[in-house]
C-alpha cells in the first residue's frame, strides 16, 4: 500500500508546523496493527495538515493516499479516515467566513485555491466509498452513509445505494446510520425528500435497536409531514428508549487516563466518563436530536420529555431535566405535568439530579407553581450543613432559589438565612417584586443588616442585587444605602455608582434625602443616570438641571447613550415634554437609531406624551426590530385600550405561536430563554384583545 508516497518532496510541502516530511510516517501509522499507534498516527493528521480545520498543500498532496487507506480492506480504525476525509472536504465552507491568518491578498487567493483543490479531489473520488456500505468492519459502514451524502455529488445515487443498503445491514448501530444519512439527504436535496420518507417510514415500524427513534429523528427533518400523530410519535419513541434501556448493560468505566496523550484519546475519555454506567447512551443523545428536529411540534415534545423525566432509569432523567429546561423556556404548552416531575425529582433525587432540577425549575419561575410543594418541602428540611457562601450551588440553593423565584413566603426564612453573609443572587430584586409587598418586607432586616456590613467594609459586591431588593423590601434603607455606596472611596466607589443611582431612580419621592447628593453629582457629571435619579429626589424643582444631560444624550454618537438617555426620558415622563421634537427626530431617523434603543424610543414617546398614531409607528418598529422589545410594546399597548387596535394581528400572531416571543430558532443547545417576560407579554397580548373586542 502507499505506492508512490516516496516519490513526493514531502520537504518542499507545508503543514501548520512547517515543511511535511513528517507526514509519509503519519500516514503509514494509520496502517498500524496497534490501536494506539494509529490513534497518535490520526491525531497528528488532525495537528498538521488539518490543524484546526485548516487546509494546506500537503493536506492535498495526502488524499489519494487516505482513500487508499479507507477502501483497502483489513486495516482497523478505517471509519476514523473516513470522517477525516469528510471534515478535509469542508461540506460546503464560505472562504469569506474562515478566519485567514494573513491580509495577504496574494496568500488569501492562494488559500482558497487550495480549499477548493481539496474539495474537487474528496469529490472526484467519493465514488469509491460507495462499495464500502457492505464493508466488513461494522465501524466503516457506520461513517461512510454520511460521509456519501456529503461527498458524492450524485444525490439519486446516494439515496438508492442507502435505501438498498436497509434490508440487509445486520448491525442495529449501522442502521441508524443509514437512517440519520438519509435525513440528512432529504434536508440537503428537497426533491428527494418524499422517496427518502418512503425508506425511513419502513423502519419506523422496524422495532428492536433504536430504528424507530433513528426514523422518526430523520423525518422530522427532512419529512415532517411524515410523522405518525404527535402522541403516536411520542410513544413510539418513549418505547424504543425504554427497550434499549432495558436491554442494554452499563457503559463500561473508561481507563484513568486516555489510552494515549492525544487529543483524540481525551475527547474519548472524556466522553467515557461522561457515560460511564449510562444503559444505551445512544439511545439518550439520540432522543435529544429528536427534541430538536421535532421543532415546534410541541405536543410530541412534551409528551417525550414528560415520558422521560419519569424514567425508571438516572441518566434518562438527568437528559430530560436538561431538555425540560430548554423546551419549557423556549416554547408554550402543556407544562404542568412535566414541572410538577422536576419538582418531584428536585426533593427527592440524588444531590446531583437534584440540584440539576431545581435550577431548571428556578430558570422557568413564574410556572413554577405546580412544583411549588415539593420545592417548599425540599426547603423546609434545611440544607443538611450549614450554609456555606456558595449556598446557591447546592441542592438546597437551588431549591430555594426556585422557590423564591415564584414568589413563595416559605423562601423567606431560608434567604434571611443566606443573606447574612452568601452569594447574593442577581435575581434577589426580581423575587421579592413576585411577593406580597407584606412578605418581602420581612427580609428588610437581613437585607439592612447586609447593606450596612457591606458599606461599613468599603465594599460594592452584590451592591445591584441588594439595593434593588431593598428598593422592594425596605425603601427607606435602600435611599439610606445607596447615599452610602455613593460615598464610597475609589473603585468600589465607581462600581456602585450606577446601581445606586438606578435604585434612587426607582424609589421616587423615596429618593427626596439623597437631593443635595444628586444635585452636587449632576454638577459633576450631567450623565442620563444621574439626570434621572435627581428627578425622582427633586421633581418639577429641578426641570432645568435634568433636561439638559438628557438632551445631550439624545444627540450622542454612540447608540448605548442614546439608549441611556431614552430610558431616562421615559421615568421624567411628562415633565419632558420640550424634548419631545427631539425624540420625533430620533423617530424620523430609525436607521441612526439601531435596534436596542427602538423600545426605549417608543416608551419614552408614549410616557413623554407623543400622540397614539406616532407611538404606535414607533412600537411597530420596535416590535420588528427586535424580539426583546416586544413585552415592552405589549405594555404600551394595554395602556392605549382600544386605540391599540392596529397591534391587534401581530398580537394574535404571538399568541398562537408554539414560540416563547425570545424564540428565533437561531439558538442551540442549552440556550434558556426569558420566561417570565414572555408570560408578562402574554397578558399584556390577552388585555389588547378584550379591549379591542368591541
Amino acid at each position: 500500500m502507499l505506492i508512490g508516497i516516496d516519490d513526493i518532496d514531502w520537504t518542499a510541502l507545508q503543514h501548520a508546523y512547517g515543511d511535511a516530511s513528517d507526514v509519509p510516517e503519519m500516514l503509514r501509522g494509520l496502517l498500524s496493527a496497534h490501536a494506539d499507534e494509529r490513534e497518535r498516527a490520526l491525531d497528528a493528521l488532525y495537528g498538521t495538515v488539518h490543524h484546526q480545520g485548516d487546509v494546506h498543500d500537503s493536506t492535498v498532496a495526502c488524499l489519494p493516499f487516505l482513500f487508499e487507506i479507507a477502501t483497502t480492506p483489513g486495516p482497523e480504525g478505517r471509519g476514523e479516515v473516513v470522517e477525516l476525509l469528510r471534515s478535509i472536504h469542508g461540506d460546503g465552507r464560505d472562504p469569506e467566513e474562515c478566519d485567514f491568518w494573513s491580509d495577504d491578498e496574494e496568500e488569501y487567493a492562494r488559500w482558497c485555491g487550495l480549499l477548493a483543490r481539496a474539495e474537487a479531489e474528496v469529490t472526484s473520488r467519493a465514488g469509491s466509498l460507495l462499495p464500502l456500505l457492505a464493508d466488513p468492519d461494522a465501524g466503516v459502514r457506520r461513517a461512510v452513509p454520511r460521509a456519501l451524502v456529503q461527498l458524492l455529488p450524485d444525490p439519486e445515487a446516494v439515496r438508492d445505494a442507502l435505501a438498498a443498503r436497509l434490508p440487509a445491514e445486520p448491525d442495529a448501530s449501522v442502521l441508524r446510520a443509514v437512517a440519520a444519512a438519509l435525513g440528512e439527504l432529504g434536508v440537503r436535496e428537497p426533491r428527494l425528500a418524499a422517496a427518502v420518507a418512503d425508506a425511513l417510514e419502513a423502519l419506523v415500524g422496524r422495532p428492536g435497536g433504536g430504528l424507530p427513534l433513528a426514523a422518526l429523528t430523520a423525518l422530522a427533518r427532512c419529512a415532517p409531514d411524515h410523522l405518525p400523530a404527535p402522541d403516536v410519535t411520542a410513544r413510539l419513541a418513549a418505547e424504543e428508549v425504554r427497550a434499549a434501556v432495558a436491554a442494554a448493560p452499563p457503559a463500561p468505566e473508561p481507563p484513568p487516563s486516555g489510552s494515549t496523550d492525544t487529543m483524540i484519546g481525551y475527547l474519548r475519555g472524556l466522553r467515557g466518563r461522561h457515560t460511564a454506567g449510562a444503559r444505551a447512551p445512544w439511545a439518550t443523545e439520540l432522543l435529544g436530536e429528536l427534541h430538536i428536529a421535532l421543532g415546534d411540534r410541541v405536543e410530541a415534545r412534551f409528551a417525550l420529555v414528560t415520558d422521560q423525566l419519569g424514567s425508571t432509569a438516572r441518566e434518562q432523567r438527568r437528559a430530560a431535566v436538561d431538555m425540560a429546561g430548554a423546551l419549557l423556556t423556549g416554547w408554550r404548552g402543556p407544562h404542568a405535568e412535566p414541572v410538577r416531575l422536576l419538582g418531584e425529582l428536585a426533593s427527592r433525587a440524588d444531590p446531583v439530579l437534584a440540584r440539576e432540577a431545581a435550577g431548571t425549575l428556578r430558570n422557568l419561575a413564574v410556572i413554577g407553581a405546580p412544583a411549588a410543594e415539593a420545592l417548599a418541602e425540599r426547603v423546609a428540611r434545611g440544607p443538611g450543613l450549614p450554609p456555606q457562601a456558595r449556598w446557591h450551588e447546592t441542592s438546597y440553593g437551588e431549591a430555594l432559589g426556585a422557590l423564591a423565584a415564584q414568589g413563595d413566603r416559605r423562601a423567606v426564612p431560608g434567604l434571611a438565612e443566606v443573606l447574612r453573609y452568601g452569594h447574593v443572587p442577581g435575581e434577589l430584586p426580581e423575587w421579592l417584586g413576585r411577593m406580597e409587598p407584606g412578605t418581602a418586607a420581612l427580609l428588610a432586616p437581613a437585607l439592612t443588616a447586609r447593606l450596612t456590613s457591606m458599606i461599613r467594609a468599603g465594599r460594592s459586591s452584590f451592591a445591584e442585587a441588594l439595593l434593588g431588593a431593598a428598593a422592594v423590601a425596605a425603601p427607606e434603607a435602600a435611599a439610606e444605602a445607596a447615599l452610602g455606596y455613593l460615598g464610597l472611596d475609589g473603585q468600589a466607589r465607581v462600581r456602585a455608582r450606577g446601581p445606586a443611582l438606578r435604585v434612587l431612580a426607582r424609589l421616587g419621592d423615596g429618593a427626596a434625602p439623597a437631593l443635595p447628593v444628586l444635585l452636587r453629582l449632576a454638577g459633576e457629571a450631567g450623565d442620563p443616570e444621574t439626570a434621572a435619579a435627581l428627578w425622582a429626589a427633586g421633581g418639577p424643582g429641578v426641570t432645568g438641571r435634568v433636561l439638559e444631560p438628557l438632551a445631550a444624550g439624545l444627540g450622542a454618537e454612540r447608540w448605548q447613550d442614546r439608549h441611556e438617555a431614552l430610558r431616562a426620558v421615559a421615568l421624567v415622563g411628562p415633565a419632558a415634554a420640550p424634548l419631545l421634537p427631539a425624540l420625533r427626530g430620533l423617530a424620523a431617523r430609525p436607521e441612526e437609531l439601531g435596534a436596542w434603543p427602538t423600545g426605549a424610543l417608543a416608551r419614552a414617546l408614549w410616557r413623554v406624551g407623543g400622540t397614539p398614531e406616532e407611538t404606535l409607528s414607533a412600537t411597530f418598529r420596535a416590535w420588528d426590530q427586535l424580539r426583546d422589545n416586544r413585552p415592552d410594546m405589549a405594555e404600551i399597548w394595554a395602556g392605549m385600550g382600544s386605540a391599540a387596535a392596529p397591534a391587534v394581528p401581530l398580537l394574535r400572531a404571538e399568541l398562537a405561536s408554539p414560540r416563547r416571543h425570545d424564540n428565533d430558532g437561531a439558538a442551540r443547545g442549552r440556550m434558556r430563554y426569558r420566561i417570565a417576560e414572555d408570560e408578562r407579554l402574554l397578558g399584556y397580548a390577552r388585555t389588547v384583545l378584550a379591549a379591542c373586542a368591541g
